[in-house]
């Protein structure tokens, strides 16, 4: 399934750009220019309420050793997934959001087993605090809840879900954009699942409303770290960072997790991007899952 998935996503692509042409220049708003933030799909949202649809595949490879209690372990391979997440506006204020609809690929060639499943679903409500079109700015709250249900063999379905409130902002400046987003991560079993702070950042700019290219920045910060009786958790001295929650007993140790990507949207139709980014931890590699990163993605608004 998540081959067919990645297939047609990427044969999407290639028709796409060969559309590029014919693609309308506006949307009619003074938002329509802008886009969707590339990397850190689950909780990176647009500050926009707008109705769409959003398919992102990951291709992660895993570091070649891993930071434990039991010295630097080998894992190699990689991480894979590919999500679902819908955005539905009532209105240019309010939305209804469904982040986190995923199935995991979970492939290491060393020390630990393949394992595939389930991701958790998250899911929740955004609201514009400020819009101001004449300033080309809004700032948007959002509350996630993500429940529980995920397969376990992916490090999902851990404790009892947990709530991630966030602030997202959009500005324009002509032809450039920046975006950036600060929340946090609360469980609500602190045995299962570690508590966090995160923020990204985006700037883009955009070339005849065809061609955006982009830098982000990522940032996840372990602030009370969890006590699963697992053997992953017991000796990870790390967090998962954005799509997996390990629970680790010691993610204090590394605590901070950064990386950056660079990458470009193409706007293919009126109502349909495209984007890819290629994403680098900038903290210790080894102490996280993300040795480097392509994101893909596709969006079509309705």
């Amino acid at each position: 399934m998540r081959n067919v998935v990645f297939a047609i996503l990427i044969g999407l692509y290639g028709v796409c750009c060969s559309a590029v042409a014919h693609a309308s220049d506006d949307n009619g708003t003074v938002f329509s220019r802008f886009i969707k933030p590339m990397t850190n799909p689950v909780y990176f949202d647009d500050a926009r309420n707008e109705t769409y649809v959003h398919i992102f595949h990951a291709h992660q490879r895993l570091p070649n050793k891993i930071k434990t209690t039991l010295g630097r372990v080998p894992l190699d391979g990689d991480l894979r997934l590919t999500a679902l997440r819908i955005n539905y506006a009532i209105n240019e204020r309010f939305s209804l959001v469904a982040a986190k609809d995923g199935y995991i690929n979970f492939n290491p060639d060393n020390t630990l087993e393949h394992e595939e499943g389930w991701g958790d679903i998250a899911a929740g409500v955004k609201y514009a605090l400020l819009y101001q079109p004449e300033h080309e700015f809004i700032l948007s709250g959002k509350v996630l809840f993500e429940l529980s249900q995920g397969s376990r063999d992916v490090y999902q379905g851990n404790g009892h879900g947990n709530v991630a409130p966030s602030l997202t902002f959009l500005k324009g400046y002509n032809k450039i954009q920046l975006s950036g987003m600060v929340g946090g991560l609360i469980p609500f079993s602190n045995h299962d699942e570690s508590t966090m702070v995160f923020d990204s950042w985006h700037v883009s700019y955009n070339i005849m409303n065809r061609l955006f290219p982009l830098l982000e920045l990522n940032h996840y910060w372990v602030v009370r770290q969890a006590e699963r009786d697992e053997l992953v958790a017991r000796i990870a001295r790390f967090e998962g960072g954005d799509v997996v929650n390990l629970g680790s007993n010691r993610g204090m140790e590394n605590r901070h997790q950064v990386s950056v990507a660079a990458g470009m949207r193409i706007r293919c139709m009126k109502n349909l991007d495209m984007g890819f980014a290629y994403e680098v931890p900038m903290t210790d590699k080894n102490a996280s899952l993300m040795k480097d990163r392509l994101n893909f993605d596709m969006v079509i608004h309705f």
